[in-house]
């Protein structure tokens, strides 16, 4: 995961590491000052969480955070040095298997972060996910938390047991606007009430100047993904793997991919990312979502209807330059295991909003 300091232009890179503790995972966050050229890296984590995942970063001036999790352990991890030493701590336990989605600062510099919880331990049920939002303050590691939604557990992978962990599951992002509007984006079944229930995203948003802390200040909106526009047949397809991304005052822009154009509809093949945008908050769109992925008949995992599989769990959304566009970055893959025979592809592009 990437992230670029407003105040300072450092570039913090935060990633698993391995071969410190045997076969057990720990955190590392690497900085750079030369805009990516070199970086000096750290371990971030310990001494408590031992086999660490989804690490999430923000930074802004000297203060840099962290947030990761194993088993239920919240986990946040606090530089006051520019990345230099780090404490962690464990800033709650709930659930049973937590994982950090996505992160933001507000204006006052206090680092939200999304994460999609597991209330089982195989992440599967009728209410299998918890979406909160945590807000640390500025400058310390003082964090609160809100739950915000709840959702079925998602279908299960075309690839199993091959696929990682609830890998089409919970998913959410977190993301703020100029006027200080902080919005929620996660995935829901179609049937709420119904585990393996094709997948859609939902919107939800708390109000500036509102304790968004409190779950009480957070209100559903809408639904996000458009699926079912064209294609689909009887809304089966899936929509996973959502992300949100603020611009100005009530201005947000959502991505996410769904295999709506498969054919046939297994979910092995016409996966497609789509951008959908507005400028009211969330209440209303500026129109049907739009496809970004392109076909490349040089890459064996794209075809004309869309790519194969989709790598989606690190997908990223950024509003960018004089013209506000969206700049977006996601993985396509041939299947699950991929390998030097079914290799993969980051795929970058930028679109006006």
């Amino acid at each position: 995961m990437v992230t670029v300091d407003p105040a300072t232009g450092a570039v913090y890179v935060s990633f698993l590491i391995y071969g410190l503790q045997g076969v057990q995972t720990d955190v590392a966050v690497a900085k750079s000052m030369d805009f990516g050229q070199t970086f000096t890296a750290a371990k971030v984590n310990g001494p408590e969480c031992a086999n660490c995942d989804h690490p999430w970063t923000v930074a802004y001036g000297n203060d840099v955070y962290t947030a990761y999790a194993h088993a239920k352990n919240h986990y946040l991890a606090h530089s006051s040095d520019g990345g230099q030493t780090w404490t962690e701590t464990n800033v709650l336990r709930e659930d049973i298997v937590a994982f950090p989605e996505g992160a933001v600062l507000d204006a006052a510099h206090n680092a939200w972060f999304a994460w999609g919880d597991c209330k089982t331990s195989s992440c599967n049920g009728n209410t299998a996910g918890n979406y909160r939002v945590s807000k640390t303050l500025a400058g310390t590691s003082n964090t609160t938390f809100a739950l915000v939604a709840s959702a079925p557990a998602g279908p299960k992978c075309p690839y199993a047991p091959n696929c990682g962990f609830a890998y089409f599951g919970i998913q959410d992002d977190v993301a703020i606007d100029a006027a200080g509007n902080m919005y929620l984006v996660w995935q829901d079944g179609q049937d709420h009430t119904k585990a393996g229930s094709p997948p859609i995203v939902q919107l939800s948003r708390c109000r500036a100047r509102k304790d968004c802390t409190s779950a009480a200040n957070w209100s559903y909106l809408r639904r996000v993904d458009d699926k079912t526009a064209s294609g689909c047949a009887d809304s089966a397809c899936y929509a996973l793997f959502p992300r949100v991304e603020g611009g100005a005052a009530n201005q947000i822009a959502a991505m996410w991919m769904d295999d709506r154009l498969g054919s046939p509809l297994d979910h092995t093949n016409g996966w497609n990312v789509w951008l959908r945008t507005s400028a009211t908050g969330g209440t209303s769109w500026t129109g049907p979502s739009r496809r970004v992925s392109q076909y490349d008949p040089s890459r064996k995992e794209s075809q004309p209807n869309g790519f194969l599989f989709p790598y989606g769990d690190y997908q990223g959304i950024d509003i960018q330059g004089a013209n506000a566009d969206a700049v977006m970055i996601w993985g396509e893959g041939v299947n699950y295991t991929g390998g030097p025979d079914n290799p993969g592809h980051v795929i970058y592009r930028t679109m006006a909003i």
